[in-house]
């Protein structure tokens, strides 16, 4: 019987976030080794974790300092650990995330009162909420999630909303399209001698990227739909990207009240990379297939991914499985 085998390796420096490890194929186990609590860490530090395949999201097992010497208690620990990851499933999460409300604040803030399965810098996406349909289909990074009670959408625009807008859903998206740079969908464009625009999602646009606009009557600033532009400046704190493009004497941008009806949504378009050759313009920017297949590790005290500046080893790998039931 063929099957394959293999042992991945390597280390991080925690940046106190959760980590995405990628490896050439699917994994069956992992160990991790944090060398800075292993080295200095005190009683109830957690130093070693192990993930085996058939372990539920999160699930781990945990090693903790009992003292400051090197005994051990292990534990199974049901969240904070491990979960696996496939960029290239984009089946989207469960449909039964009900909103409370959305806020007409900047950002907008979403009420529910489940957010099993979120963490701050997932995207969601918003269904048929009434009061606030204009977001509807619309994707959007989250942000200062309160468990079980709230999230900000943190680039959102905000909206003229009618109230409470009790009703309607959000669902989790897993991961990015596959295919690098992605289109997003346009938050807000500025009438300046170089448009800034904000995007919905965390956008991964690089300066010399080049872009379209696709932007209809409904968000009024027609004058830029279908212009194509190079990105000069790009601000990761407010998410925004800066275009060659002088929109000054252009109608406000402006998003669509509730009851406007259908529409479809503005977008940023890849099409192409500023190039110093002779061609000028390549238009082989948005063929970057990024699907990986990995695990993401937590972070945290008594997680694998560490807190900021901890050094940590993993060791990984696949392996014939033998089933006795």
């Amino acid at each position: 019987m063929a099957f394959d085998t293999g042992i991945f390796q390597g280390r991080f420096t925690s940046a106190g976030t959760a980590v995405g490890l990628s490896f050439r194929s699917d994994i069956d186990w992992i160990n991790i080794y944090n060398t800075t609590t292993l080295a200095a860490g005190g009683a109830g530090t957690g130093v070693e974790y192990k993930w085996m395949r058939g372990f539920p999201a999160g699930a781990m097992i945990r090693y903790q300092k009992l003292a400051a010497d090197d005994s051990m208690l292990p534990a199974y620990v049901a969240a904070g650990g491990f979960t696996l990851i496939d960029t290239s499933d984009q089946t989207l999460g469960a449909l039964n995330n009900t909103v409370t409300t959305i806020s007409g604040a900047a950002p907008p803030l979403v009420s529910a009162a489940s957010t099993a399965g979120l963490s701050d810098g997932d995207v969601v996406r918003i269904l048929n909420v009434p009061g606030a349909q204009q977001f509807g289909g619309i994707d959007f990074t989250i942000d200062n999630l309160v468990l079980n009670t709230q999230f900000d959408l943190a680039y959102a625009p905000v909206i003229v909303t009618t109230g409470v807008v009790a009703g309607g859903t959000f669902r989790r998206v897993p991961y990015d399209p596959i295919f690098y740079p992605r289109r997003r969908y346009i938050s807000g464009i500025t009438q300046a001698a170089n448009a800034v625009v904000a995007l919905t999602v965390t956008h991964g646009f690089t300066v010399g990227q080049v872009v379209r606009f696709e932007v209809p009557a409904a968000f009024d600033m027609t004058e830029i739909d279908r212009l194509t532009g190079t990105i000069t400046a790009v601000d990761l704190v407010n998410n925004t990207v800066t275009v060659d493009i002088d929109s000054t004497a252009f109608t406000a941008f402006a998003w669509p009240l509730t009851t406007a009806g259908a529409f479809t949504p503005a977008q940023l378009v890849p099409v192409g990379e500023d190039s110093t050759s002779a061609v000028g313009i390549t238009l082989d920017d948005a063929t970057d297939n990024q699907a990986a297949i990995g695990i993401r590790l937590e972070a945290g005290a008594d997680s694998p991914a560490g807190v900021l500046n901890d050094v940590i080893y993993y060791v990984a790998g696949k392996s014939f499985a033998v089933t006795n039931e």
